[in-house]
């Protein structure tokens, strides 16, 4: 958590768990709400096609992590296809800088909500 959280209620986080909050911060932000930090969040999508909102996004959280979450690497952004009944959303590989290990996080782009995707299981094909 921040200071505040860390100095009077002891809470402890790891490295990955303090990036993953403040990633929630960064996304959950609406741009130009903050006078002294405008470029901090992201845009409301309005009504745009799942295409024009995706690739929106997309260049906005690569500029937002870029400029306001030093410890992270953006790696890649890419589509992730629409769960049962619901619309595309985001795949976001980030490389944390001091340990280089790999975080995959997924942006479901209505609600803004961010997880983290469990690691990929071997397919199993190359099993006897």
């Amino acid at each position: 958590m921040g200071f505040l959280h860390r100095k009077f209620l002891g809470v402890v986080e790891t490295p990955r768990e303090a990036v993953l909050r403040n990633l929630g911060h960064l996304i959950q932000a609406k741009r130009g709400a903050a006078s002294v930090l405008p470029g901090f969040g992201l845009t409301e999508t309005g009504f745009r096609s799942d295409a024009e909102r995706l690739a929106g996004l997309g260049l906005e959280i690569r500029e937002t992590l870029s400029r306001y979450e030093p410890r992270v690497e953006v790696v890649s952004i890419d589509e992730a296809p629409a769960a049962a009944g619901g619309a595309p959303g985001l795949v976001v590989r980030l490389l944390l800088r001091d340990s280089h290990e790999p975080m995959d996080l997924l942006l479901d782009p209505g609600s803004r909500r961010l997880r983290e995707r469990p690691p990929e299981e071997p397919s199993g094909e190359d099993d006897p």
